[in-house]
């Protein structure tokens, strides 16, 4: 299998590709190295596992119809797709929505184009935003130390009419790319697949204050950097392993052709819910270290609560088997393996 990831020296298209190297599949990873070093020390780390028959990495952005035209010349042809490749970062894309609209929108139509025109049968999972949904009218209240919705335990279904409206650039940009994945399905009959992801985590995340919340707890915690909270940390947040994410990538894929345009929700559910307090005891008890806290005034448009409605993914033999409990007990322990790497990377001390 010839399997293309966008995105492929993030969290999730690292694993991924790891996960398909070790089944044997022929792997090429597109990736812009926008998280800078990270990236190269997840690129490195690929091609520990991967010889040059099975692993190809393309450097570029995903944007532009020449880069992704290379890699999929890369093993004359391909399979299947993640498209991960995204600005994902909520505060980024209000202070840059010009980057958020090339990166999430035109990055996305580029690829399905090309694919039409060069791998139409190609299998493809959009990776969308739980920001495509618009919760930011559930009542909520307070619970101990966490926030929850009041008459709703989990998030909308992936029914249609979709639950779907964007309060700030970066949901408006992931709606537009699952509404072109629905129509490239729908118009030119491509075996499109868009999964709509709660938080997800795992070794291998390089988080920082604006992106990717756990690992960088973890790391900030470790190193003695301070955290910055931006409300009460009450908010509440389902998380999934990467692990199951692999899992749940290959369990899409074998459907792919029959759930052609439709949208399936990817996250840790109820019982992987967890405030930003909580998640920063877990790290304390597992670390050893107090984390350095510091608040600030709450993020516009922020959801106090977000967990993930998975009951369609259950239904299709697919569920969590990672606890966040055993998931941050896992993170920490990579970070503790990594730690004068992370030194380098984020204070510059080797």
């Amino acid at each position: 299998m010839r399997v293309l990831i966008t995105g492929g020296l993030g969290l999730v298209g690292s694993n991924y590709a790891r996960h398909c190297l070790e089944q044997g599949h022929q792997v090429v990873v597109l990736d812009g190295y926008t998280r800078g070093r990270s990236c190269k020390y997840n690129e490195e780390w690929l091609r520990k596992y991967g010889a040059s028959q099975f692993l190809r990495i393309v450097r570029g952005n995903v944007a532009l119809s020449e880069v992704v035209q290379s890699a999929l010349k890369q093993f004359d042809g391909i399979d299947r797709v993640v498209h991960a490749a995204a600005q994902s970062s909520v505060n980024v894309s209000m202070e840059a929505p010009e980057v958020d609209f090339s990166s999430n929108v035109i990055g996305t139509f580029t690829l399905l184009d090309e694919l039409r025109c060069t791998a139409p049968k190609a299998k493809v999972l959009y990776l969308a935003s739980n920001k495509v949904y618009d919760v930011t009218g559930w009542p909520v209240e307070l619970v101990g130390s966490r926030y929850r919705w009041v008459g709703n335990r989990q998030g909308p279904s992936e029914q249609f009419p979709f639950y779907t409206d964007a309060k700030e650039p970066y949901g408006a940009s992931k709606i537009a790319g699952l509404y072109y994945s629905r129509c490239y399905a729908a118009m030119y009959d491509m075996p499109i697949v868009i999964v709509v992801p709660s938080g997800m985590y795992g070794p291998r995340q390089f988080g920082r204050s604006a992106q990717g919340w756990l690992g960088w707890f973890c790391i900030a915690t470790l190193l003695g950097l301070p955290i910055e909270i931006k409300g009460d940390g009450f908010q509440v947040r389902d998380m999934l392993h990467v692990q199951d994410v692999c899992l749940a990538f290959d369990r899409l894929f074998e459907v792919a052709d029959v759930y052609k345009g439709e949208l399936f929700n990817l996250g840790g559910g109820v019982r992987n819910a967890v405030s930003l307090v909580e998640a920063l005891g877990l790290i304390a008890d597992e670390l050893g270290v107090k984390p350095v806290i510091v608040y600030g005034d709450w993020r516009p448009q922020d959801n106090k609560v977000y967990v993930s409605n998975i009951e369609r993914m259950v239904g299709m033999q697919w569920y969590p088997t990672v606890s966040i409990q055993v998931g941050v007990k896992d993170m920490c322990t990579w970070v503790k393996s990594e730690e004068a790497v992370l030194r380098a990377l984020y204070t510059g001390q080797n």
